[in-house]
């Protein structure tokens, strides 16, 4: 087995730097690759101090977003060191050896997986590949993450070693270099939100499963690299339309009458972001 760690780091060296440090000795890893998504800041100058060993850093010539700096490390990835496995990283997440070995074990010992990843430690980041209702879910805090509350609650009690699931979050998840390239890689034409659901949606179409394993970890200090670069949930929030008007027209084949609604239900999610960051403030 053979796999490569991609990072993709926007304004956030700090945090890529701490995790390549931190798992560039890992013997389940034979290269670390860097992306630098066009940093405003000295991220890349950051991450150029690390640039030896098994560690390369490679500079986009623009921020297409979470989609498109991905691709560029994954295909790089692919051309250069021909990986069987290629996980890709947040900046601000923690994880062990022990959970690179388990993945690793557990997309050699079941191919039909195209993706697996671990459970977070607090949070979530599993939920079902969404239909047009479960989108209009997806729009609202309360509603989704009640839903996914229920899902991880079943997956910690589930007694098997994997369990399929519809979407794992892209914070940290690893997939099968030969499902990556026949899906053609992430959607580039997103930029943030909705990658991890088209990811899903093309490796189903294409005959592989979404896996998650019930019980290993790892660490994610949700959405750090985000409020960083957006302040607010009601910020980040405005790429949220674009990406799933996408998903709806090209991926559900929506109609006129659910784009409305879709619409009408965007600007109510977006009202209820816009609360939610006035109580986070007043806290």
């Amino acid at each position: 087995m053979k796999s490569v760690l991609v990072i993709l780091n926007y304004n956030d060296g700090k945090n890529t730097c701490a995790l390549a440090k931190k798992v560039k000795s890992f013997p389940s890893l034979s290269h670390i690759l860097l992306v630098d998504n066009c940093s405003t800041d000295q991220s890349l100058s950051f991450m150029k101090s690390l640039e030896k060993g098994k560690i390369k850093v490679l500079s986009s010539p623009e921020n297409g977003g979470y989609a498109k700096g991905n691709n560029l490390g994954i295909f790089y990835a692919i051309d250069h060191y021909h990986p069987d496995y290629i996980f890709v990283a947040n900046p601000d997440i923690q994880v062990s050896q022990a959970s690179f070995v388990k993945i690793l074990q557990s997309m050699e010992a079941h191919p039909e997986y195209g993706i697996l990843s671990c459970m977070v430690k607090k949070g979530y980041n599993v939920w079902n590949l969404p239909s047009f209702i479960g989108v209009i879910e997806s729009l609202f805090l309360i509603w989704f993450n009640l839903d996914k509350r229920r899902i991880r609650k079943k997956l910690l009690s589930s007694s098997k070693d994997i369990e399929e699931v519809g979407v794992v979050e892209g914070s940290f998840f690893c997939i099968r270099t030969e499902a990556f390239k026949k899906i053609k890689g992430l959607d580039e034409r997103t930029f943030l939100y909705g990658e991890e659901i088209i990811l899903s949606k093309r490796l189903k179409k294409g005959g592989y499963k979404v896996g998650v394993l019930p019980h290993s970890f790892y660490e994610h200090f949700h959405s750090v690299s985000i409020r960083k670069t957006y302040g607010s949930k009601a910020k980040a929030f405005s790429h949220f339309y674009d990406s799933f008007v996408l998903y709806n027209r090209e991926y559900l084949h929506t109609n006129k009458i659910q784009d409305f609604v879709f619409y009408i239900a965007y600007r109510l999610a977006y009202f209820e972001r816009i609360l939610y960051d006035w109580i986070m403030k007043k806290r």
